[in-house]
């Protein structure tokens, strides 16, 4: 029964009462305590008891009542802050939301140790979350978004996932995504030094403390050897042996500079530099690219002196080809060193 209900029934009930003894005894009866009296009719005094259970019984269904509404206000508001927390969640966010109701608290603890994953086919029916959702697959789909509204913490990688869609958009960016990323060890950082090294100045390079990769290294020889264009860079001799030495080339990348630059370089020029790698103690892997340049030049009797003057078990591979050369066989040279 509602308490609305409850009370008027309750009502009725007691002025039926108080009717119906009035209709025969009229009287009134005086009540003494002490210096107070009270005179009231009798009927009043009958259903007196029945006022005191009713106020009674009343105050207790509304305190109830109420503990019921403010238990289940507190459940709705939980629940309003679980969906944030979890269009927050769908972006990688912790929610900082407290909770009313001990469900929702052990919901929301466990939720921070849950990792969100994208079901296709699927609607939470909540704006929020979904709209939170479309914003998760455009960065996935490589889409630049407006991420500054949801103010997402530093370290969210969505941050970096949609700087990463900006470079792949336009590579000149990588220019100011040098200039504002702290981490130089994250991904973001070494992807934009990449495709800096692609279109950057060899000047405004060095001016990043450029440490270059294997990969690196070959961007830059691509660029050298452009003989013309806008990505064409130019080189000393002394700049790419700084190269070689920082990123600690083995004998295939001195071998695969020798295959590539020998069609950029003078035969002077070419053979100075690999002399003077060959020459160095930092570039000892660079023997056999120096024997190639040699032999690619027809400076055979130079080839024949080093390895006259090497250990029996040095450079089988050029002693092999010269054996082979001696007795009317030609090689190549280049496939052969691959081998």
């Amino acid at each position: 029964m509602g308490i609305k209900r409850y009370i008027l029934l309750t009502v009725v009930y007691m002025l039926a009462i108080g009717l119906y003894v009035y209709s025969f005894n009229g009287d009134v009866y005086t009540l003494s305590v002490y210096k107070f009296s009270l005179e009231l009719p009798i009927a009043f005094w009958i259903v007196l008891p029945t006022i005191l259970l009713f106020i009674a019984s009343t105050t207790h269904m509304m305190y109830y009542s109420l503990k019921v509404f403010w238990k289940d206000r507190a459940l709705k508001r939980d629940f309003e802050n679980f969906k944030i927390a979890l269009s927050e969640k769908v972006l990688g966010e912790d929610s900082t939301l407290k909770y009313k109701s001990e469900w929702f608290k052990f919901i929301g603890k466990s939720l921070k140790i849950l990792k969100y994953k994208e079901i296709e086919d699927f609607n939470t029916e909540d704006e929020r979350i979904e709209a939170n959702r479309q914003v998760l697959k455009d960065l996935n789909d490589g889409k630049i978004v407006e991420l500054k509204k949801y103010r997402l913490s530093s370290e969210n990688i969505l941050l970096e996932q949609n700087e990463m869609n900006r470079l792949q958009e336009d590579t000149k960016y990588s220019s100011t995504i040098l200039k504002e990323c702290k981490d130089t060890s994250s991904e973001l950082y070494q992807k934009a030094y990449f495709e800096y090294i692609k279109y950057a100045s060899y000047s405004d390079i060095k001016k990043l403390d450029f440490i270059p990769t294997k990969d690196m290294f070959r961007v830059l020889m691509e660029r050298y050897l452009e003989e013309e264009g806008t990505v064409a860079i130019k080189l000393d001799l002394d700049e790419i042996q700084e190269l070689l030495m920082q990123f600690k080339a083995n004998r295939e990348d001195y071998l695969e500079l020798a295959y590539e630059i020998k069609t950029k370089l003078e035969p002077d020029a070419l053979i100075a530099l690999f002399e003077k790698l060959y020459n160095s103690p930092e570039h000892s892997a660079a023997a056999d690219a120096y024997l190639y340049v040699l032999n690619e030049l027809q400076m055979i009797d130079k080839v024949r002196d080093i390895l006259e003057n090497s250990d029996e078990e040095e450079f089988e591979k050029w002693k092999t080809i010269l054996f082979l050369r001696d007795h009317g066989k030609n090689v190549n040279s280049g496939l052969f060193l691959r081998i």
